[in-house]
């Protein structure tokens, strides 16, 4: 019986196993192995981290389930074991992996789908004094900072405007900043706090926000980026991060009360646990068109971790989730069709649906052959978006509590 071990729970891994589970499930042993239980839908991170007026819940219990999936309800029934473990190493020439618990085990297929992490891009004070954006607890850690400044700002125990520092505008910093400055201003509202409550610095070292989207679209970003307050600083790269600064390379200053890291990310550091695998010099895993290693056919990568080019644009792809279940898709019908002999799948990467949340009730959402829509509507196309991939990784019923649960958390309130 065909082997295949998937590592990484994330977008691609997911749609792989599943794909897998679905088609070939009941030939083949299919293995999923995570360090979390979870899987984390990381498009409402901002959600987490901006969310007012909730019940007090010490361990955040309510928060963490809106966003967490268990995999236990992702495979059940599904021909899929899950695994949750620590990768110590693999070697891909005798595929043999090995996890941290002192288990071996033996492969025919593997598929790293091992995501990204923060990256600092060496900048000084990054790690010491930012706070990062990248998993469920960073989230949580931006929520509970945000609240105790709020505290100290009804209280009297510090002046207004609160400063926002937010280093990078990809659209991780861009979702955040709007979301937090729509809820700073319900707070401040609801806490009867007078005068302008907050100012949002948000940091960009590329001449433009956004280099994926279109320049009609990149102006209707800004336009909501600024009626809510946030001041975009294009061509600031920052040199140094302090507890309440960031300085700019142009020698520029600018105070605040808090720090924000959301300029990158870069592969697992996982990766360099992988024997044979031959990296690029960013760290990323280096695939052909149908997603396997020049080396090891028998070895396919898929996410955040991966370097593909699109020969259309001659550029590597860029990070999102819409790209790695693309990804998961394909790898997952490249073993199917490598077991059986057949003509393995070519990837063609498509850029032309995405949606992006702008604050509260509006959202941007590109439909592709130049058709956008914007505002309220765009926002129901983002929620519509969300309720799909649910659908897509769930039975109907817990797809729908999992939304019903999310919509009463964070949308509610939205402006």
């Amino acid at each position: 019986m065909v082997r295949v071990i998937i590592l990484g729970g994330g977008f691609g891994g997911v749609r792989t196993a599943l794909d897998l589970g679905k088609k070939i499930g009941k030939t083949a042993e299919i293995a999923l192995i995570d360090r979390n239980n979870y899987h984390l839908f990381t498009p409402s991170l901002y959600e987490v981290a901006s969310v007012c007026d909730i019940a007090e819940d010490p361990f955040s219990v309510a928060l963490k389930k809106t966003i967490s999936v268990p995999f236990a309800d992702i495979f059940e029934g599904k021909n899929i074991n899950f695994v949750q473990a620590e990768v110590d190493n693999v070697n891909l020439a005798s595929q043999v992996l090995k996890t941290k618990g002192g288990h071996e085990l033996c492969y025919d297929y593997l598929v790293i789908a091992l995501g990204s992490q923060a990256s600092d891009f060496n900048t000084p004070g990054v790690k010491e004094y930012a706070y990062q954006f990248k998993t469920i607890d960073d989230a949580l850690m931006i929520h509970r900072k945000t609240d105790e400044l709020l505290d100290s700002l009804a209280a009297g125990q510090r002046q207004a405007p609160l400063t926002f520092l937010i280093c990078g505008a990809g659209f991780t910093g861009v979702e955040l900043a709007a979301e937090i400055a729509c809820r700073v201003r319900r707070a401040a509202r609801r806490r009867k706090i007078k005068g302008r409550p907050l100012r949002i610095y948000l940091f960009e070292a590329a001449p433009r926000i956004l280099p994926y989207v279109s320049d009609k679209e990149r102006e209707i970003i800004s336009n909501r980026l600024t009626k809510l307050g946030v001041a975009i600083m294009s061509g600031s790269a920052i040199e140094s991060v302090g507890d309440s600064f960031v300085k700019l390379k142009n020698g520029q200053t600018v105070s605040g009360d808090m720090v924000v890291w959301t300029a990158g990310v870069k592969p697992s550091e996982s990766l360099k646990s992988i024997n044979g695998l031959e990296l690029t010099s960013g760290g990323k895993i280096s695939v052909g068109e149908h997603l396997h290693l020049a080396k090891f056919k028998n070895v396919f990568a898929v996410g955040d971790s991966i370097e593909f080019i699109d020969h259309k644009t001659q550029k590597p792809i860029p990070a999102v989730a819409y790209l790695a279940i693309d990804h998961g898709k394909i790898a997952a019908r490249n073993i199917i069709n490598s077991i059986r002999g057949e003509e393995l799948k070519i990837h063609r990467p498509s850029y032309e649906y995405w949606v992006t949340p702008v604050g509260g009730k509006y959202s941007l959402a590109h439909l592709g052959r130049g058709i956008t829509i914007s505002g309220f509507w765009g926002w129901i196309a983002r929620e519509l978006v969300d309720l799909r991939y649910l659908k897509s990784i769930l039975p109907l019923g817990k797809a729908l509590s999992i939304f019903a649960r999310e919509y009463l958390m964070f949308r509610r309130g939205n402006m």
